[in-house]
């Protein structure tokens, strides 16, 4: 287990912690729709908060409620009827977004969520609070058999800390990123904004709702209801001279189609970052990103190695490190980052290395399969082989550490403990610690997949061969 051990953080900001939105999503076990429709509280609820909301001087287009996507069978905002391009869906007035003083920070603004969540009934909040699953106290809840409760998805911050009683969540990453970051969103809350004092219930339940659905405005009620979906993104952004925040169609969106925001933009947070924050495995298009020591040591000796990456073979530039030049996508050659990285479009289709220009397009707008195939073939042309094979090695590499292959973990693990939980709700009994393990399960099995695409695209791919390796 030589380089899974030694595998590292890929966060590009330690003490950093999301700045966009997160999902009103839930995971949703019943097929059927209808009831549970019926059967869940936010659905129900959601005419009181747009009420509450307009009261306050929102708006909200009425074309838009909350449902369960038919796809993916998650909750979201749902379009009840055709919306044109450019429509105003959402607007979010600054007097009803919870944010720090001018020049405040994270800190502030958590401790804002923290003065209004005391105040109850008597916050302006009120409603919107109790609406908000990630201010309710199940979220922090210290107990793994929650009898009678619905089980819910945790991000891994919340998780048993490794060596607690427990624990197995983190165990079940084997060593994958985020391993070793898993609760960096509480140890930087502690150690930045609470002088490393143990953190009351409000504190726990503000920094959750902060993690989970703050934007870089703070918290925006109703914004924060989009889900994610850097392949299907149909919305973008605009903040008025008052500091008000628009949620605007970008495209035409059609009846009963979500209403998407993103979690991730322009390939600055990977889909490693996203689970760390957010606690779900994204949908295609997908940015896994990884280290370890060698390629640290790497970026230790020379900053800029990741713009040696690239070629352009139009112009017979044998060197296109310091970003000159543009590629055979008529583009730049800067690196997306400078650690191991492969963007997955599909179960078959993914581009070794990335550059920033091939990745902007993730959260602020689309790209059909086929323009998709044609980015990655050019980008890949400009791709010196070696990179490729050091990406190659190094997936290689760790999937050869593994302890569980992806065949086990699809066909025989991951369906067992989904088995097992069943089998106990069936009884009434929820097994919280159960969940988190299968969510991590979930997870590592969708990075092993990732790694051995990596592995399929370097055999299969024509790179660019350097004079010096042939």
């Amino acid at each position: 287990m030589k380089l899974l051990r030694h595998l590292l953080p890929t966060i590009l900001a330690s003490t950093a912690v999301a700045t966009v939105a997160a999902a009103a999503a839930a995971e949703l076990h019943d097929d059927d729709n209808n009831s549970n429709i019926i059967n869940d509280p936010l659905i129900q609820n959601f005419p009181d908060l747009v009420n509450w909301f307009t009261s306050h001087g929102g708006k909200i287009d009425p074309r838009i409620t909350l449902g369960y996507e038919a796809q993916r069978h998650i909750r979201g905002m749902i379009a009840t009827e055709r919306i044109p391009r450019e429509t105003v869906l959402i607007h979010t007035p600054a007097s009803l977004m919870i944010s720090s003083p001018e020049g405040g920070s994270h800190c502030d603004t958590i401790q804002r969520i923290v003065e209004e969540l005391k105040l109850g009934k008597e916050s302006k909040w009120e409603v919107y609070f109790k609406f908000d699953g990630s201010s309710n106290g199940s979220h922090v809840e210290d107990d793994d058999h929650n009898n009678g409760k619905e089980g819910h998805t945790r991000i891994p911050t919340q998780w048993k800390q490794h060596g607690q009683p427990g624990s197995r969540a983190i165990q079940e990453l084997q060593y994958l990123p985020p391993t070793g970051d898993t609760h960096r969103h509480i140890e930087w809350y502690s150690s930045a904004c609470d002088n490393d004092q143990e953190l009351s219930n409000v504190q726990l339940q503000a920094l959750m709702m902060f993690l989970t659905r703050a934007a870089d405005r703070g918290i925006v009620p109703m914004y924060d209801l989009m889900n994610h979906h850097n392949g299907l993104i149909n919305t973008r952004l605009a903040v008025d001279e008052l500091g008000g925040l628009s949620v605007i169609a970008s495209t035409d969106i059609e009846v009963n189609e979500p209403i998407y925001n993103t979690y991730a933009r322009g390939g600055m947070e990977s889909s490693v970052d996203v689970f760390n924050t957010y606690g779900f495995v994204e949908d295609y298009p997908q940015l896994w990103r990884w280290s370890d020591v060698d390629m640290k040591r790497l970026a230790e000796e020379d900053p800029n190695h990741a713009f040696q990456r690239y070629v352009n073979p139009n112009n017979n530039d044998d060197n296109a490190g310091g970003g000159d030049g543009v590629d055979a996508n008529g583009v730049g050659f800067e690196p997306n980052s400078h650690h191991y990285e492969i963007l997955v479009v599909s179960p078959t289709l993914a581009a070794l290395h990335p550059t920033k220009a091939l990745v902007h397009v993730l959260g602020n707008g689309r790209r059909s399969l086929s323009e998709w195939e044609e980015q990655i073939h050019n980008h890949h042309a400009t791709l010196r082989q070696s990179f490729a094979n050091a990406i190659h090695d190094s997936a290689q590499t760790i999937l050869g550490e593994l302890p569980t292959t992806i065949e086990e973990d699809e066909t025989r693990i991951l369906p067992n403990e989904r088995r097992l939980y069943e089998k106990v709700k069936k009884k009434g009994r929820v097994d919280q610690g159960k969940a988190d393990t299968i969510q991590a399960i979930t997870y590592r099995l969708a990075f092993k997949k990732a790694l051995q695409l990596a592995v399929d695209v370097a055999e299969s791919e024509k790179f660019y061969v350097d004079t010096e390796e042939l």
